[in-house]
């Protein structure tokens, strides 16, 4: 018992003295909604700047403010995590992970017109396994965006995540557990250059969008993605009485060394403390964090309790097969765990995690992540 609780305090001490992380993870607010488009977890405060150069005032929020400039304002944010995981593998034995690789410095930039917004995000240490280390990788949101009503916006750029899953489009901070799900994980989860058409509405919002195959700024012109997804709102007119139900389809098609297609049915309802997520999606080939001739499909589901209006309580189930065609090739997960958010910029995330595979050992790990954005 005694050695249980010194390594509790371990974990804890790791945590917060350092930043870890188990997978490559990026903090940045993400959304298919466009109501939350370009908004910040946290504000920096900077000053309006008369005739600039000038003396910086601390006065305003909405970051560095000029005057008399095709220029009306610049953000800086900087964007930080920590994870640290204990994994007991039945015939690896026990081990622990703490590893520091998620520096990521942002600048926004918005434009007199108040429609159009520039972002430049770059993650300083990444280093993504399967792709090589360069500068174009390190980039995360390379992007010029322009609002054409306040229900429809472009972008051309690299802007956040293809939408090919759910799950796989959301950022670290919308992230219910410690990892994403194995869909996420596989179909999703990468970035590309492309242009996009986001839209929302009371009762659907869109994100349709035409890119390079290539994921991570690799190598240009060896094919074309098409990414679109819907998610209906069905029930809008009733959320207060009867709480958020959201339907959600998406649909993938490109080519890059191969050709590949991939389609995916979400669901979710939020009604006062009680949450629930489910999605399922199929691919013939797919171009996710990395490349795959498989045909492979996958389910998920997330039930959430508020137990606090801080503090929450997770159970997911989630199962993926690789190759549909191929047999004992299905790993399940199963995961419960707490969420606990003191701040709306800050945000910890416990979770104990079994992995059962037909063709490979059984784990179980215990994982512990700090995340937060300044």
């Amino acid at each position: 018992m005694r050695k249980k609780i010194a390594f509790l305090i371990l974990i804890l001490f790791f945590t917060f003295s350092r930043v870890f992380a188990i997978e490559e993870v990026h903090l940045e607010q993400e959304s298919m909604s466009l109501s939350s488009y370009g908004d910040y977890l946290s504000d920096v405060y900077y000053g309006k700047v008369e005739n600039a150069p000038a003396i910086l005032k601390l006065a305003s929020k909405n970051g560095l403010e000029f005057e008399n400039s095709f220029i009306n304002s610049v953000k800086f944010h900087f964007l930080y995590s920590g994870d640290f995981s204990y994994i007991h593998n039945q015939y690896k034995g026990d081990h622990t992970n703490h590893l520091f690789n998620s520096v990521e410095p942002k600048l926004s930039m918005n434009f007199n017109d108040n429609k159009t917004q520039a972002m430049f995000n770059i993650n300083l240490v990444s280093d993504i396994p399967g792709y090589e280390k360069h500068f174009a990788q390190m980039l995360r949101m390379v992007y010029i965006s322009h609002r054409f009503t306040p229900n429809q916006m472009i972008v051309f750029g690299q802007y956040t995540r293809v939408p090919t899953t759910y799950d796989g489009a959301a950022g670290l901070f919308e992230q219910d557990a410690f990892y994403k799900t194995q869909l996420g994980r596989t179909f999703g989860n990468t970035r590309s250059v492309g242009i996009r058409n986001l839209g929302n509405y009371k009762y659907i919002d869109y994100d349709i969008g035409l890119y390079d195959s290539t994921r991570y700024m690799q190598s240009f012109g060896k094919g074309l993605d098409f990414t679109g997804y819907l998610m209906f709102k069905p029930l809008a007119d009733f959320n207060e009485k009867i709480g958020d139900f959201r339907l959600g389809a998406g649909y993938n098609v490109g080519k890059y060394n191969i050709s590949y297609n991939q389609y995916s049915f979400f669901a979710g309802y939020d009604y006062k403390k009680f949450h629930l997520k489910a999605e399922y999606a199929a691919a013939d080939g797919y171009n996710g964090i990395y490349e795959s001739r498989n045909s492979a499909e996958g389910f998920y589901t997330t039930l959430m309790y508020d137990i606090t209006p801080k503090l929450t309580i997770l159970g997911r189930y989630d199962v993926f097969d690789k190759n549909i065609y191929a047999d004992n090739d299905t790993t399940n997960e199963y995961t419960v765990g707490l969420i606990y958010s003191p701040y709306k910029n800050i945000k910890f995330l416990l979770n104990y995690v079994t992995t059962h595979g037909q063709n490979q050992p059984s784990s179980n790990s215990i994982l512990f992540a700090t995340r937060f954005i300044l």
